[in-house]
């Protein structure tokens, strides 16, 4: 079952204790995916399950069932009609720009987005990618106006069969799902980001070790490099005494951490002052190196 079923069968499971809530949720499905003739209202959705509940609505509102059936020509969803006058203008009137539902309650509200989201609305699994959209045939600018109003700025594509109102930010998403009262959809987007950031957390703590372990080590080849030149040259004793010694410790022992090679060193050397000692070898056998092959 993808992420989206899951999230609209959690819908259907949730009792509507109001018939005003139900109301809404039910004017959440016609005015994004419905249509009206004459006193006939129709309404496609992609399952029967769906189809199913939302006709159990029109039931519980005006005391008749939605009449379910395949789409004609065979396309994918359900169609969903029933006769209503009240319902038919209503939707009339919203596609003219009235009011989407009547809110009785303060759950009026939620239910309506639930009953958009029910029969529009698709959303991809937040732990792969953050994409929610609305597919609503020729109502796009109503929707987009009533988004807006919500705090919600999405985008617009169309495709060659719908328009689609789409947002790939998770914040619009959780607002959205917040909204509709939909908890479970909230929790889930809410953990998936956690675990997104811890993943990119433990990334780049383990990138930056990497880094810092390939530049110790490009370092430590590099001294020894410089070490074992100047042992060939006989410039070797040409350094100070401190710093020949810890240069033939560190060609003798190329295998240590600069940890452990500092706790061979006596008197005791930090780690951070053998580094920087090995620099300072570094430096001076380059220079004489230099200088050795200038002469010949």
């Amino acid at each position: 079952m993808s992420f989206a079923t899951e999230q609209k069968m959690d819908i259907i499971a949730q009792p509507i204790k109001n018939k005003c809530c139900k109301r809404a949720l039910l004017f959440g499905v016609i005015t994004s995916r419905g249509r009206s003739d004459g006193d006939t209202v129709s309404a496609v959705v992609d399952s029967r399950i769906t189809a199913d509940y939302v006709s159990g609505i029109v039931h519980d509102i005006y005391g008749k069932d939605g009449e379910v059936s395949t789409l004609p020509g065979g396309g994918r969803g359900y169609l969903i009609s029933f006769r209503s006058k009240t319902a038919a203008e209503h939707l009339s009137e919203f596609l003219s720009g009235g009011e989407a539902f009547s809110e009785k309650c303060q759950m009026c509200h939620s239910s309506y987005l639930r009953g958009v989201f029910l029969a529009s609305g698709r959303v991809t699994d937040p732990t792969k990618q953050y994409l929610l959209e609305f597919s609503l045939k020729d109502k796009t600018e109503r929707f987009l106006g009533m988004f807006e109003d919500l705090g919600l700025l999405p985008k617009v594509s169309k495709k060659p069969k719908e328009t689609v109102i789409y947002f790939k930010n998770s914040s619009s998403i959780e607002d959205f799902f917040a909204l509709a009262g939909m908890n479970n959809a909230t929790f889930a987007l809410m953990n998936a980001k956690i675990q997104g950031e811890i993943r990119n957390n433990v990334n780049r703590v383990a990138n930056c070790e990497t880094n810092n372990i390939n530049k110790a080590v490009s370092a430590s080849v590099g001294h020894i490099a410089v070490i074992n030149e100047l042992i060939e040259t006989g410039l070797i004793s040409m350094l100070p005494d401190e710093l020949r010694k810890t240069a033939l410790l560190r060609v003798e022992h190329s295998d240590l951490s600069l940890s452990q090679l500092a706790a061979l060193i006596t008197p005791y050397i930090s780690k951070p002052g053998l580094s920087h000692r090995l620099k300072r070898i570094a430096e001076i056998g380059t220079e004489l190196l230099g200088k050795a092959k200038k002469k010949t």
